[in-house]
């Protein structure tokens, strides 16, 4: 089964695309569009808001046990005669969003038609956890807002051993098991096998 709803963009014929973010909130979804102005509806539905003073770091892969930690900041000035924004995220407390899914998608574009009704749900690429909101004041009105997230692979490095033996593999499986009876212990050898 393929993600693409046609063989146009299984063949590749994509124009275009939006990154999109999803923040699972206690209040409910929150979906954003990264480093564009407007609003999007997807093909379920779902509304998305973006603004070109949002931004995410690189996001990348967790390998060799470092889980990469990456944010996502909104820079902005704020209107003296408007809500205080950063009093307003922080009414809401940590516990609103920590620990809760960062999702990222992809919404592909066969033709410019589909950015005003879209054929393809946006494709999920990419999940995070939040872990930390901060805030920070630049002069009088220069305000930014930062969610921090680790990926979802952080504690990975914490797993119990399972040593690869016989004993490990039986309480893997939970059964005994004697495959791994005559495993090599050591990469010595004391005669060649070829040449």
């Amino acid at each position: 089964m393929s993600f693409f709803p046609s063989e146009s963009y299984r063949r590749g014929d994509i124009i275009g695309g939006l990154d999109l973010c999803e923040i699972d909130t206690a209040g409910g979804p929150a979906r954003f569009i990264i480093g564009a102005d407007g609003v999007f509806t997807d093909v379920n539905g779902n509304t998305w808001v973006g603004s070109s003073l949002g931004s995410v770091s690189s996001l990348g892969s967790a390998i060799g046990g470092e889980a990469p930690e990456g944010s996502m900041t909104l820079s902005f000035f704020q209107d003296p005669r408007a809500p205080d924004l950063v009093a307003q995220v922080k009414a809401l407390g940590l516990d609103y969003i920590r620990d809760r899914p960062v999702t990222f998608y992809i919404q592909p574009f066969a033709t410019m038609e589909e950015l005003y009704a879209p054929v393809c749900p946006p494709l999920r690429w990419l999940r995070r956890i939040a872990r930390s909101l901060t805030f920070s004041a630049n002069g009088a009105q220069d305000r930014s807002i930062t969610l921090s997230f680790e990926a979802w692979s952080e504690k990975r490095r914490a797993a119990r051993r399972i040593a690869l033996n016989t004993e490990g593999h039986a309480r893997l499986i939970g059964e005994p098991n004697p495959s791994l009876e005559h495993i090599p212990t050591t990469d010595f050898e004391e005669e060649k096998l070829f040449g």
